[in-house]
Formats: structure tokens, sequence, C-alpha cells
């Protein structure tokens, strides 16, 4: 069975740390970002695949032409984590996980698809590598 890859959306310094952990046990990974300066960051980690959405339309792009495994959403503001789960509510994706330094209503994100809801302030997350072999 092929692996899916993981989708990141890196917006924060954890979420590159991630990323890199992602990339050191050779996990597939796509990145999704909204900007070029966040795109040239990730080609600079060694990510190939990137999405780059626009977030100033209000219409959701066309979805990837490949299935998408877990996604993480580092959120580095609550309207871009908003925007981006709102674009996957028609993709084709596994489980959705939010991972946050703030205190946001949970509810927000579960009524837009997330199925959990991680708050850290260290922004240590090493520990999600340990769910990536749990089945959804």
């Amino acid at each position: 069975m092929e692996q899916r890859p993981i989708l990141v959306a890196a917006s924060t310094e954890a979420g590159r740390k991630f990323v890199r952990l992602l990339l050191y046990k050779q996990q597939p990974v796509v990145a999704l970002t909204n900007n070029r300066r966040e795109e040239k960051l990730l080609r600079e980690l060694g990510v190939n695949e990137i999405i780059r959405v626009n977030t100033t339309r209000s219409k959701a792009g066309a979805a990837p032409q490949f299935s998408i495994g877990r996604v993480y959403i580092f959120e580095s503001s609550l309207p871009l984590s908003c925007q981006y789960l709102q674009l996957m509510a028609n993709w084709s994706c596994q489980e959705i996980t939010v991972i946050t330094t703030v205190w946001h209503p949970e509810v927000i994100y579960k009524k837009l698809g997330a199925a959990y809801i991680v708050r850290t302030q260290s922004g240590d997350v090493g520990f999600l590598l340990s769910r990536l072999n749990d089945q959804p």
C-alpha cells in the first residue's frame, strides 16, 4: 500500500521543525502555503511538493490530484487556519490536526473539520510523529 503524503501548513517555526522531522524520518511531505516567502523557506528545507493557495479569494481552489494523508495546520492566525480548513473541506484527506499556542474555542476548528486541536507553548511537537503509524 502506497503511503499518502502528509500535508503540513507550516506557518510557524514549530511547523518548520515538524517538517524537518518528517523529512528526516523520510516521510512523504506536501506543504501548504499562501505566500512566496514561505514557499521559498519550505523549498530550502527540502520540501519538493508545495501547494500554494490564494486565500484572498473567497472561492475555494481545486483539490490536489493526489490523495492526502494526515493534515497538520500550525496556526499563525485564527483567520488563516480557518481559511485552510474551509479550503480542505472538499479535499480527500485523513484527519486534520490544528496546532496552536493560544486558547481559541475548540468548537471553531471542530466545526470546520479538525479532528484534533493541540495546544503547546514550547513548540516541541515531535510527539506527533508517534501518531503517524496509527490508522485514522
